[in-house]
């Protein structure tokens, strides 16, 4: 198995090949090399040690005005629910 990454030209032999008709060897190779898997899939060499950063959290102010939101929805649930259902028997 080659130690070292596909060239472009291979790259691009195998992205123009049929499926399954690959050289054993440039198949073999990027079976088990993450890097030329992105750049035979994708068109480019996905960076290292670049993230995304995780979501933060909404703001105090826009949880409690979604709670508020939420408990006045379920109220005007209730009150409808009682009415509709009319006075107790």
């Amino acid at each position: 198995m080659a130690t070292e990454c596909l060239t472009d030209d291979q790259v691009a032999s195998l992205g123009e090949g049929a499926p399954g008709e690959a050289a054993p060897e440039l198949a073999q190779h990027l079976a088990g090399c993450e890097r030329c898997q992105s750049r035979a899939l994708f068109g480019g060499v996905r960076r290292t040690g670049m993230r995304r950063e995780p979501h933060s959290l909404p703001s105090l102010g826009r949880a409690l005005a979604l709670l508020a939101i939420v408990v006045l929805a379920m109220a005007a649930f209730f009150w409808t629910l009682a009415r509709l259902a009319g006075p107790p028997d």
